[in-house]
């Protein structure tokens, strides 16, 4: 029997702009790098089919790979990140609203999205693309909240959260094959 093989990659590193909604930034000039790199993660080149969130950055991040394997990517909500307030925050604020959200997931940070709410929709978010290409190996761009809670849930690290969140370096990725997590993110 063929597995379901989902690859999760968390987007580059970012150009803060203060003027735009995080949804909006393009990749910093180290980003940049960081996404050129990805075409050269050997289990890259297995992928047969890239999705991502519907924010610029994943689509900048997994964009060299695409150009490599000559494939496109298709933008899914459910891959977003846990929705955030409109307000441009500094890292300090950033960081203690984030933390308050990953030691609490009933929390709605930034006047957005809780965490369990971001979860259930990414887990039917891999649900669905999971049932849509069966035995294929799907990449997944996205970003590194909703990534640890989902990681977290899978390994029964919960209690981690705000420390698992901390060591996701951009552009790290994970592996699960049929719902077993075989190359966490961290």
């Amino acid at each position: 029997m063929t597995k379901n093989r989902i690859i999760f990659l968390r987007h580059a590193d970012t150009q803060k702009d203060p003027e735009l909604h995080a949804t909006l930034w393009d990749l910093s000039e180290s980003g940049k790098s960081e996404a050129e790199q990805v075409k050269d993660i050997d289990v890259m080149n297995s992928v047969d089919v890239i999705y991502v969130s519907e924010e610029r950055k994943t689509t900048l991040t997994v964009q060299p790979l695409a150009d490599k394997l000559g494939k496109t990517s298709t933008p899914i909500a459910a891959f977003n990140e846990v929705a955030r307030g409109e307000k441009f925050l500094s890292k300090e604020e950033f960081e203690q609203e984030k933390n308050k959200q990953l030691e609490d997931l009933e929390y709605t940070a930034f006047n957005g999205e809780s965490g369990v709410t971001a979860l259930a929709r990414f887990k039917a978010g891999v649900k669905e693309v999971t049932e849509l290409n069966p035995g294929k190996t799907v990449l997944i761009v996205t970003h590194g909240t909703v990534l640890n809670i989902y990681f977290a849930e899978l390994l029964g690290a919960n209690s981690s959260l705000p420390d698992r969140w901390s060591k996701t370096g951009f552009c790290a990725y994970g592996i699960v094959e049929d719902g077993e997590v075989v190359k966490d993110i961290i």
